[in-house]
């Protein structure tokens, strides 16, 4: 489902929350019938995994093979079944070729999916996705809206902020519109008016 609204309307917010990344105030949030504030950073992250608008702040590796690395070393992937994850991602991602740069010395696109390429690897079965078009060109949009067909395939829930009104229409049923932290409208996208 997609998450729309003005700037200010706290899809951000809602977004961290889900992620457990802030506690809220009142209330709860579960994933999984667990509530999130009592999970620790390592138990949410098989679980959960949230692209940021700015990729290059959740990059910290020197090369792009590395950063996809990391995610599946944590879940205990070694040796051999970890080189090949790690290839099939780089295929999937259309960064084979760039595997051994750094990220950051990529162009906007090409970093942005190497964010996209850490949760490809783990595959976790909540995506929060900010601002998922942001720094994509034709091409490499194509290249991510395969990646997001895979991840529909394999049953992952996918919940994407986004101000890219012709994205939401063509890859989200579901659109939920805030205004002020308030959801105002919640339906099939189709019958939404979204401009």
């Amino acid at each position: 489902m997609a998450l729309i609204g003005d700037n200010g309307a706290g899809k951000s917010t809602l977004l961290r929350l889900i992620a457990g990344l802030l506690k809220p105030g009142s209330g709860h949030v579960f994933l999984q019938n667990k509530n999130i504030a009592s999970m620790k950073a390592a138990q949410r992250a098989p679980l959960v995994g949230v692209l940021f608008q700015e990729a290059e702040r959740q990059i910290f590796h020197n090369r792009v093979r590395d950063e996809i690395a990391f995610g599946l070393r944590h879940q205990g992937i070694r040796g051999d079944e970890l080189q090949q994850k790690i290839m099939q991602t780089l295929t999937l991602c259309e960064l084979t070729d760039v595997a051994d740069a750094h990220p950051l010395d990529l162009h906007a696109g090409q970093r942005r999916m190497v964010a996209v390429a850490s949760l490809a690897a783990v595959a976790p079965p909540l995506l929060l996705l900010d601002e998922p078009s942001r720094d994509f060109d034709s091409q490499w949009l194509a290249i991510f809206t395969k990646w997001l067909s895979v991840c529909r395939e394999q049953g992952t829930t996918i919940l994407a902020i986004s101000h890219d009104y012709d994205f939401v229409k063509q890859h989200f049923s579901r659109t939920i519109r805030l205004a002020n932290g308030v959801i105002v409208e919640d339906r099939e996208t189709h019958s939404m008016h979204i401009s």
